[in-house]
């Protein structure tokens, strides 16, 4: 299985998962032409992409969503929730899922789970290919044991640390914003990310990416140092950035 992060954080997200002959992106937050633009860094090829699944309405998360259904006709898939809040006419072929079904795509399976995060169903993703296994949670507010068992056995995580609690507290955010992120439907922390992957490295953990990294409220090194602090120092760990694709990823 090939993984490789297309964009990460608030500026959008995209995912794109191969398998073989099989290709799945997982949320499509950004442009079009800035995909254009990452897939050639990338040399990467969609022409055969055969599903777009999304985690949740966010504009981060399905900005690019139009622009590219109106120029390929790829079934779009999220749960029933997610595809009622946003309206999108201009995507036709829409699927709904429920959370902890398996839907098959060629040599692909993907399952969704549900998360705490502010939107109307939002879910995580477990990918495998009966090979490896990848589990991508990228927004959430917390983690619960529904959220540590769909991870357990994960090959690689993509995993949300967005912020340093002490940064987002003293940073530029108004209050209100800064509640929102730090409850339990808002946004991961580094502290929390850590110990989220410390309960589940001894299930197999081979890699983990750090994701969705606040510019504002967050330092690279430091949601670096405190996963590494508490993890296996033979799992590796890659960081994303809001400013450039990658990292890719080969299971």
């Amino acid at each position: 299985m090939k993984v490789v992060v297309l964009a990460s954080g608030s500026r959008g997200n995209a995912v794109l998962v191969r398998s073989g002959k099989s290709a799945i992106m997982f949320d499509l937050g950004i442009s079009p032409r800035k995909l254009k633009f990452r897939l050639q860094e990338l040399r990467e090829d969609i022409s055969d992409l055969k599903a777009i699944f999304v985690s949740h309405e966010h504009t981060d998360h399905v900005y690019g969503l139009e622009h590219f259904c109106r120029k390929l006709l790829v079934p779009v898939l999220a749960t029933q929730g997610t595809l009622d809040a946003f309206q999108m006419p201009a995507v036709p072929a829409r699927q709904a899922f429920r959370a902890g079904e398996d839907i098959r795509i060629d040599s692909l399976t993907v399952q969704a789970f549900r998360v705490s995060h502010d939107a109307a169903e939002p879910v995580g993703f477990v990918i495998a290919d009966g090979h490896s296994r990848v589990g991508l949670a990228t927004d959430l507010g917390c983690s619960n044991a529904l959220v540590q068992e769909r991870l357990r056995g994960a090959d690689l995580v993509i995993l949300e640390s967005n912020h340093d609690v002490e940064m987002l507290k003293r940073g530029p955010y108004p209050w209100p914003l800064k509640q929102r992120i730090l409850g339990r439907s808002g946004h991961l922390s580094n502290a929390d990310c850590a110990r989220l992957l410390h309960k589940i490295e001894k299930s197999g953990l081979k890699k983990v990416v750090l994701a969705h990294l606040s510019e504002n409220n967050n330092d690279p090194e430091l949601a670096y140092a405190e996963s590494r602090d508490m993890i296996d120092g033979r799992i590796d760990i890659e960081l994303t950035s809001q400013r450039r694709p990658g990292p890719v990823i080969e299971l």
